[in-house]
């Protein structure tokens, strides 16, 4: 994807406690975790910048060929290095820091087109996942690279069976 990213939001992953009353007490019992949500706000350099979503793997630029619901991953890279082109590939350098965010399973939820008095395109999109998968491991990762000799590795290419 081409589209320049203006805001970025993620929320879920929480959970509630409920007391439950026993004769001696009371115990506590957790909730099931809240799903993640990613939303972000983006511009589109071209008119297919977000037309994967409904395409697949294959789009084309003059119709919708698919009416799958897909699984994406979002991987989101904050860092000082320079000459990087990819948030997945791997980060190096003695001064160099970065955090990165990955979260998979991911289906598209909404997808809006806008354009204001300015004329500019503006495309609100949102994603949904849940927070660990049947098997139970979970849906995101979270790594930091701090400025030391580190290394944070490139992540692996996305399948179904394989999430980083």
């Amino acid at each position: 994807m081409t589209a320049k990213s203006t805001s970025l939001g993620v929320s879920g992953g929480g959970f509630d406690i409920e007391s439950i009353d026993t004769f001696g007490g009371q115990i506590q019992r957790p909730n099931s975790r809240d799903d993640f949500e990613l939303t972000m706000d983006e511009i589109p350099t071209s008119t297919q910048d977000l037309d994967w979503i409904f395409h697949g793997t294959s789009p084309t630029g003059i119709s919708i060929t698919t009416s799958q619901i897909n699984d994406y991953r979002l991987t989101y890279l904050w860092t000082n290095a320079t000459g990087v082109t990819s948030a997945t590939q791997a980060i190096t350098g003695n001064s160099v820091e970065a955090y990165r965010q990955s979260y998979v399973g991911l289906n598209n939820t909404s997808l809006e087109y806008n354009m204001d008095a300015g004329e500019h395109l503006t495309s609100p999109i949102a994603f949904k996942t849940a927070f660990e998968d049947s098997d139970g491991s979970v849906n995101f990762k979270k790594e930091t690279k701090p400025t030391a000799t580190a290394t944070m590795s490139a992540l692996a290419s996305y399948t179904g069976s394989n999430k980083f």
